[in-house]
């Protein structure tokens, strides 16, 4: 099974092929207010969607990534860079719910 830091060991140029493996969509995600922000949208996304992974530019980072790691009904992760220290990474998981269960950080 993936697992969230599996994203750090690919390569941009394996990319592709790595989330044709382990995601079947794209994460839409412009900012504030977007539908990952509130815990009726994170529900939602996790119901909706598939389990697997997600990516998509980051729009306050350039050259950043979002990353959503779902488990359809269950809950996810969501890893990205620190609003308020961008040298670490937000680890932040959330039940089937979309309430926030643990936060943790790591080195960007």
């Amino acid at each position: 099974m993936i697992q969230p830091n599996d994203v750090d060991k690919i390569s941009d140029e394996d990319w592709e092929a790595f989330k044709k493996k382990a995601a079947k969509d794209e994460l839409y995600y412009t900012g504030q207010g977007d539908l990952l922000d509130t815990a009726e949208g994170r529900s939602k996304f996790c119901r909706l969607n598939e389990s697997g992974l997600f990516r998509k530019p980051d729009p306050l980072y350039p050259g950043y990534f979002i990353y959503v790691f779902n488990n359809q009904g269950e809950g996810m992760v969501i890893k990205r860079r620190s609003r308020v220290d961008p040298t670490l990474m937000d680890d932040v998981e959330f039940n089937a719910e979309g309430n926030e269960i643990s936060r943790s950080y790591e080195p960007a």
